[in-house]
């Protein structure tokens, strides 16, 4: 008999014992490359317009004198034998020249970008502790040993 309550305690402390732990951990990486090309294109013209107006007026005198017996007299001043040569001149200057400037650019731009990112997952099964049902199964057992006892002690 107590064979039979020495194997049944072991069996179920067996049962009972320590409940077991599984930890499951997952490292997950997640790496992003971004290559992107960015093209810019600047196109520009600038037009200068040059309108220039020159007028010049020459008049042009000469006195010359041919005999010196004889005056001449011009504007309050007077001149003896005098050859006058008139002259007048009237010239314009127009300048009507146009600048056209052209610049085209054309600019490229790479750009990287990389981004990580890491994820950890920790997910634990932990299982239930059945040895709390055994301190109830061993009341009825611990009964059991001291009924028989006290027999063998009062007998």
């Amino acid at each position: 008999m107590k064979k039979d309550i020495i194997t049944w305690c072991l069996f179920l402390m067996f049962l009972a014992s320590c409940s077991s732990r599984k930890v499951n951990v997952s490292k997950t990486e997640i790496k992003t490359n971004t290559d992107s090309i960015s093209v810019v294109r600047i196109d520009s013209t600038s037009q200068v317009n040059n309108n220039i107006n020159i007028s010049e007026s020459i008049e042009e005198l000469e006195v010359c004198p041919l005999i010196d017996s004889l005056p001449i007299i011009i504007n309050g001043i007077s001149y003896k034998n005098a050859v006058l040569k008139y002259k007048k001149q009237n010239k314009v200057l127009v300048d009507t020249s146009k600048k056209i400037t052209s610049k085209n650019v054309l600019k490229k731009e790479l750009k990287k970008k990389t981004e990580t990112k890491t994820a950890k997952n920790k997910s634990i099964d932990k299982k239930i502790n059945n040895f709390v049902y055994l301190w109830l199964i061993l009341i009825p057992v611990g009964m059991y040993l001291y009924r028989q006892l006290k027999k063998k002690i009062l007998l």
